[in-house]
Parts: C-alpha cells; sequence; structure tokens
C-alpha cells in the first residue's frame, strides 16, 4: 500500500512539473511616441544620403537601421593584417568599428606625433572604407581602455594642470591633440563620401577613472580623475547612485570637448557619451551610450541582472543616469561579450553567455549593439621596451589584451563569434522590421530574480499587431539551469489572441536563449508565428527564400494565415537541408522557406547575395570568398542558390609539416626554433596563411620573448596558449622564441574563477609543467561563387 500511495504522488509531482505553462503579453494600447526635434545630430553625405536619430533608433537612407558595432583597437594589431581583420568583423555581421585613438601612444614624447607603422590611423580608415565599414573615432582626452593611465602621456603627470578638467592648460594640450587628430582624419567624414559616421569625446567622465601608473608599492592607487572627483571616481563600469560633485563643470567640459573637437575639423552625423553610472553627457548633442559586463573583472563573481528583460529606453544598464533614456535611442556601446584577465581575476565568458547577454538586449529594446571588446590585440612596448603601455597597476598582462573577444589576439574565431552572428545575419536583412518595433514585459517582470530557473524569462518586441518573442534561459555564474517544457505563450493583441503555439507547447533548452517571429509579413505571405529563429533572406531565381533555424530541443512548426497563402497553410519540417517546403500567396507570389539546423546555421553567412555554409572562417570577397581552416588541409562549403542546390562542395591543399625544435632548459624554461622559413611552408595548389605555436601547459604567468625583448604574454586560465607567428617570420629565420613559465600556487587567488579540470593537484608544492608544444598551420582556399 505504501509502494502504490508513493509511485502515485510521483506520478502526480511529475504531471505537474509536466503540465503546461502559459504565459501572457499584451499589446499597449497606444504605439510608443517617437520624437526627434530635441536631438541636434544628423548628417548627410555627398549623395545626398541622410543620418538621422531619434528618440528610439537610427535612420540610414530614410531607412531603419539597428547597427552593430565592434570595437577593433587599430594600434593593438599589426598594420599588415588590418586588412584581413576588417573582412573578419565584416563576415561576423559587424557593420561600424568604434576605435580608440589612444593620446599616450601617438605623443608619448611631448610634441613629438607618431603616425607611423601600426599606429596609422588614416590608413586603417582608408582600409574600412575600401570595404564599406563604418567607423566611431574614440578620441579621448581620456580613454581608459586598459591603457597605462587611461591613454594619458606620462608626460602629462608632471604639469601642474587639472586633468579631465576645465583647466585652461589642460584644455589648450587637448586642443593641439584634437588638432593632430583632425590633420589625420581630414577627407574621410561621413559629409566627405568617408566611413567616419561618429565620435566620441571622452569616455566614463565623472563615473570611471584608471590609476595613474606612476606608483609605488603599497600606495593607495591615484585616480586619473580631476582632483574634486578624484575620491568619486571608481575603477570600471558599474552603479553610481551619487550624483558627482561638480556634475554642472562635467557637463560644460563635455560641451567644450566636443565644440573644439569640431574646430578641429572633426565634423560626424553623430556623437557619443559614455551614458552609463551618472557619467557627464552632452544633452540633445550626443547619443550616451550604454554598456553591461557579466563577468566583470573589476567585481566579485555574482548573478548578474543583464539577463534579466527590462525597458532599456525607460531605465538603461546601471541606473541611474544623468539623461532621460526616453530621450534617446538605446544603443548598448559596450556589452561584454569577452572581457580581459587581470592577474587576481580570470573570469571565463561563455558563448552561452555572449548570445543570452544580446538576445536580453535587444529584446528589451536597444536600437544599436555593440561590443567592447569584439577583437582582441597586443598592446606595443612602450620606446625602447622598457615598460608596459597595458594597464599595469589594476593587474594587466604586459601586452596580451585578448579580451575573450569574438575574434582573438591573433585573429582565430573565439566562441562566440558565430553565436553572435547568428544575431547579427538577422539584423542584416530585418533590423529595419525590428528597429520601430517597442519592447513589450510581461506585467510580472519586476518580479523575476536571477536564480529563478523555473519560470519563462521572455519579453517581444511590437508594432501594429507584429513582432518578435525574446526568451533567455541562461544565467551567468549558474550551472543549476535545466530544460523548460511545455511552454506556451499567448499573446493579447488590439485585434486578435495569439497563442505560440496554437496547440500543445513548447521546449526552451538548457542554456538557449531564442528570437520567434509573429505576425510577419513574408512578401504578401502573413506567418502568424514559427518555433524556429529568422536567420536571413535571398533571391532565390524569382522566389524570396527565408532560412530559419531550429533552436536545440524545440520542434519546428509554421502557421500561416490561411487568407494570404493558397493551399497547405501549416507546417513541421524537420531542420535540415531538406526541409525546404514552398507556397503561393494569394497575389501568386512563391514564397520558398528552409529551416537550418542550429549548427548549419552557426556555419551560415551571407556574401554576395548567397548563403555560404562552412565551418572554415571566412573573408568575403568580390567575387567568391577566401576560406581559412586551421589544421585542415580540407574544407568543405555549401553555397546556396548553385546548381548544386545544398550539396556540399570541397577545396584542398596539401598538407604541410612545420619543421621546428624544443629546447627546454629546466621546468620552467624553454625555447622553439624554426627549422625553414615560414614562407617554405606551402601546400601544393594552396597555401598556409600563418602559423600558429600551441603551448599545452600549466602554470600561472606564460611569457615570450624575442631578441630578449617581452613580445608576447599570458594568464593561464586551463586553456593552451596560442600565439600567431606571421608577425615574428622574419625574426625567426635567425632567433628562436624563448619563453618562462611562473609556477601556480595552491594559494592563487583566482583559482575558483577556473575549470575545475584546469586546477592541478598541490600535493608536492606549487606547478609548472609545460606538457606539449605544436605548431599548426592555417590552410587558405579562394574559392568563386
Amino acid at each position: 500500500m505504501k509502494r502504490q500511495i508513493f509511485v502515485m504522488l510521483a506520478l502526480g509531482f511529475c504531471a505537474a512539473v509536466q503540465a503546461q505553462q502559459v504565459y501572457q503579453l499584451n499589446e499597449p494600447a497606444q504605439p510608443k511616441l517617437i520624437r526627434s526635434n530635441h536631438l541636434r545630430m544628423g548628417g548627410v553625405n555627398p549623395l545626398g544620403e541622410r543620418i538621422d536619430v531619434n528618440s528610439f533608433y537610427m535612420s540610414m537612407a530614410g531607412k531603419p537601421v539597428i547597427p552593430v558595432m565592434g570595437e577593433f583597437h587599430y594600434s593593438r594589431y599589426p598594420a599588415e593584417q588590418w586588412e584581413e581583420e576588417i573582412l573578419k568583423m565584416k563576415a561576423g555581421g559587424v557593420t561600424v568599428i568604434p576605435t580608440y585613438v589612444f593620446w599616450s601612444l601617438h605623443e608619448e614624447v611631448e610634441g613629438q606625433f607618431r603616425w607611423d607603422g601600426q599606429r596609422n590611423l588614416r590608413r586603417f580608415i582608408e582600409l574600412c572604407k575600401k570595404h564599406n565599414m563604418a567607423v566611431i573615432v574614440r578620441i579621448g582626452p581620456f580613454c581608459h581602455g586598459e591603457i597605462r593611465s587611461g591613454g594619458f602621456p606620462d608626460w602629462l603627470f608632471a604639469k601642474p594642470l587639472e586633468v579631465r578638467s576645465n583647466d585652461p592648460e589642460y584644455l589648450k594640450i587637448v586642443k593641439r591633440l584634437y588638432t593632430e587628430i583632425g590633420k589625420q582624419l581630414q577627407g574621410l567624414y561621413y559629409k566627405d563620401g568617408g566611413p567616419i559616421i561618429g565620435c566620441q569625446v571622452e569616455n566614463e567622465m565623472q563615473h570611471s577613472a584608471a590609476p595613474w601608473a606612476i606608483t609605488y608599492a603599497g600606495e593607495p592607487k591615484d585616480n586619473t580623475a580631476a582632483s574634486y572627483n578624484a575620491g568619486e571616481a571608481m575603477i570600471g563600469v558599474g552603479n553610481q547612485a551619487r550624483k558627482a560633485t561638480g556634475a554642472e563643470m562635467g557637463n560644460l567640459h563635455m560641451q567644450l570637448l566636443k565644440k573644439m573637437a569640431v574646430e578641429a575639423g572633426i565634423d560626424v552625423p553623430f556623437y557619443t557619451a559614455t551614458g552609463w553610472g551618472n557619467a557627464a553627457v552632452i544633452e540633445g548633442e550626443a547619443i550616451p551610450v550604454t554598456a553591461a559586463y557579466t563577468y566583470p573583472f573589476w567585481a566579485k563573481p555574482h548573478m548578474s541582472k543583464f539577463l534579466m528583460f527590462k525597458d532599456l529606453t525607460k531605465e538603461a544598464d546601471y541606473a541611474p543616469t544623468r539623461y532621460n533614456p526616453a530621450d534617446y535611442p538605446s544603443f548598448c556601446a559596450e556589452m561584454g561579450a569577452g572581457i580581459q584577465m587581470i592577474y587576481g581575476a580570470r573570469p571565463i565568458v561563455t558563448a552561452q553567455a555572449a548570445e543570452g547577454l544580446m538576445v536580453r538586449t535587444l529584446g528589451s529594446g536597444s536600437n544599436g549593439i555593440g561590443y567592447y571588446m569584439y577583437h582582441g590585440g597586443s598592446t606595443p612596448k612602450q620606446i625602447g621596451g622598457v615598460g608596459s603601455f597595458n594597464d599595469e597597476p589594476m593587474g594587466m598582462p604586459k601586452i596580451s589584451y585578448d579580451f575573450q573577444a569574438p575574434i582573438g589576439e591573433f585573429g582565430l574565431e573565439g566562441k562566440m563569434y558565430r553565436n553572435l552572428r547568428l544575431l547579427h545575419t538577422f539584423l542584416a536583412d530585418f533590423g529595419d522590421v525590428l528597429a520601430p518595433m517597442e519592447p513589450v514585459l510581461p506585467a510580472d517582470w519586476q518580479q523575476m530574480t536571477p536564480d529563478n530557473r523555473d519560470h519563462l524569462r521572455y519579453a517581444a518586441r511590437i508594432k501594429d499587431g507584429s513582432g518578435f518573442l525574446f526568451m533567455v534561459n541562461f544565467q551567468d555564474h549558474d550551472t543549476l539551469r535545466h530544460d523548460q517544457t511545455n511552454l506556451q505563450v499567448r499573446l493579447n493583441m488590439k485585434h486578435e489572441t495569439l497563442n505560440i503555439p496554437a496547440q500543445g507547447g513548447f521546449t526552451l533548452g538548457k542554456d538557449q536563449s531564442v528570437i520567434l517571429p509573429f505576425n510577419l509579413d513574408m512578401d504578401g505571405a502573413l506567418l502568424k508565428y514559427a518555433t524556429a529563429q529568422l536567420l536571413t533572406k535571398l533571391k532565390d531565381g524569382d522566389a524570396e527564400h527565408y532560412f530559419f533555424f531550429a533552436p536545440d530541443g524545440m520542434a519546428t512548426e509554421y502557421l500561416f494565415d490561411a487568407t494570404t497563402v493558397k493551399g497547405k497553410h501549416f507546417f513541421k519540417p524537420v531542420a535540415g537541408f531538406k526541409s525546404t517546403f514552398a507556397l503561393k500567396t494569394a497575389s501568386g507570389r512563391t514564397i520558398k522557406v528552409t529551416t537550418l539546423t542550429r549548427q548549419q546555421a552557426l556555419n551560415a553567412l551571407k556574401v554576395n547575395g548567397k548563403l555560404l555554409i562552412t565551418d572554415a572562417t571566412v573573408l568575403p570577397a568580390a567575387n567568391g570568398a577566401t576560406l581559412l581552416s586551421l589544421g585542415n588541409h580540407q574544407v568543405s562549403y555549401v553555397v546556396y542558390p548553385s546548381k548544386q542546390g545544398f550539396k556540399a562542395l570541397a577545396a584542398s591543399v596539401a598538407p604541410v609539416t612545420p619543421q621546428f625544435e624544443v629546447t627546454k632548459a629546466g621546468p620552467r624554461r624553454m625555447s622553439v626554433s624554426v627549422k625553414t622559413p615560414l614562407s617554405t611552408w606551402r601546400g601544393a595548389g594552396g597555401e598556409a596563411s600563418e602559423f600558429f605555436l600551441r603551448i599545452h601547459y600549466v602554470g600561472d604567468v606564460a611569457m615570450a620573448f624575442m631578441k630578449g625583448q617581452l613580445v608576447q604574454d599570458e594568464f593561464y586560465h586551463g586553456e593552451p596558449w596560442t600565439i600567431g607567428l606571421k608577425r615574428y617570420a622574419d625574426d625567426l629565420k635567425t632567433d628562436p622564441l624563448t619563453f618562462y613559465f611562473r609556477p601556480l600556487r595552491a594559494n592563487a587567488p583566482f583559482l575558483g574563477d577556473l575549470p575545475k579540470k584546469a586546477v592541478p593537484n598541490f600535493e608536492h608544492g606549487p606547478v609548472v609543467d609545460i606538457q606539449n608544444v605544436e605548431i599548426i598551420p592555417e590552410y587558405k582556399f579562394d574559392i568563386k561563387f
């Protein structure tokens, strides 16, 4: 009897778990009010195309856009490789490159400006123009960017003046800086037909500062802020409820800097200013941009609120702010898809965290998304190679600025590159549809907490009954989430009630973040809803071909309004290349729909109006593409539409076997000598475009030297250290790379940040273990469409 009761109770518990959960959203009774007369922004190019900004979104040539901004610091990357990296960013769906102009790198010696080599700002922007990539220049004078003293030259510390203030002596020196920057940018502005569409002056004014690099052991950090704000300026990004001392002076300072920039010729359609944490802004003349970091190195690990939906058009992240969010479009310019490691904290960002953060942010109303960083780099050494330009008082590596970015320090794809490309590909074709849609939250959204694993996190963007449903089942710093099953979302619209799905429920898998369309006009066919995520569309003969993908664990179905199509209007395809179905609209047009698997979608991008699907890295070209593959001398790819349809094609070159020698000198030191020049390591019929030295090791800090100079470093975090060798090709002809590895201690402060498998056994004391060394070719394939 007891066993029978137990079984009945167990069955009842299962039934409760599996019972359908219905979540509801209500379309607003009145549409969002969008204003523009209060903003003094906008510009026109020689073709008569305009950039305009209203209180909700930006328009280019009369069409709403959601720009995708990816930070890349030209001065942190070899100039001869810039073009290839710009193409990788373009293939990733980035449309705008913001870049810092670090003052100290250009005027290390007072009065001597350097614009040569990888400091050649003008050449970098000309390459952006060549590849139709817009640019936002971030001209400082204070930048931070984890650069020594925030970008202030050392000689500025010796001046009797107040930095980041209206001190006339300080402004006189800044004017000289802006004049020099203006000379480099002449003729490259949007108004001239150039790529520069925006400019940021200053950074985190009256919110954050950097520690002065001139310091002493044990001394409290002395911040790069005006003395009246020095005690208030925080390190990093955060909430700052207290209004800054001299807030009016801070606002005036920002206005003066913008005026000085314009006088120096830096005249752009829009300006930006840091908006978070009560930072100073330029009222009505600059877009206050926002940020969100789920794994900040400057704070203790905790579940953040940045995976929780909210209305960012009413309250920005890191509130309170010194501006009214309803007056400006929500541009989240510093989204922490990656994060830098410091010595004492080594947080590791996952691909799911990056994707979830951006699905949440788009669903919360942002109409401009940007990443800090999108592309990592290596900070150059100071003159003579004596000191480091990286922010050592904050515990940075001396050179590495990989940032766990979507594209890493040496140009390799990061783990979140393709997750984010899913969203960017969608925005490229449907951003104009999404941008005017306002965010809509459930009635109880404020009751949701980061540790709630049982209830659905969701929001929608809606306009005139059409929109997208956003859902997130991921939380940073939480490993206990589970699949959410048998879900249904009910949309209470002005003219209908729409259930997704119409019958039964769907599953939102653990760590999944999803965007589903509803009442989407597909060239005359009205899609009531799909339990598949929209990716892109292209011209396929006489038909428009829409590509969706199936989220992992979610059954796919499409319901069309029967009055807008002829014949069948409900479809349940199995994801894959054989899933394509066609339908006729009421007006006789043909529409095609293909549902890719999520993995196929992760490997997909549009190049020259065609869908290219490959696991190789892609560099778009005028009549095809260049494919890069690490360690694989054969690649496969699909180009659609083509004569082959979805049939995979192949390209191959002869493999190469790099010849090198590893010499160890005790447990901590080794050298790697290349026995033949890199230029001779070629495969027949193709080439190896780059070579990567990969070191499998356990330790604390790893350092690489060339000709007696430190050239690279890394903080151990459980992954092999991978170094691109192309930049050292000439030196490797005659000299080895030498290495030193510091042992990992049992009481190291960052061990809790590392994966458990990366923490060694300390039974015999500190650990240093150089396990394996290899050189891996990256093969290059040119394909034609």
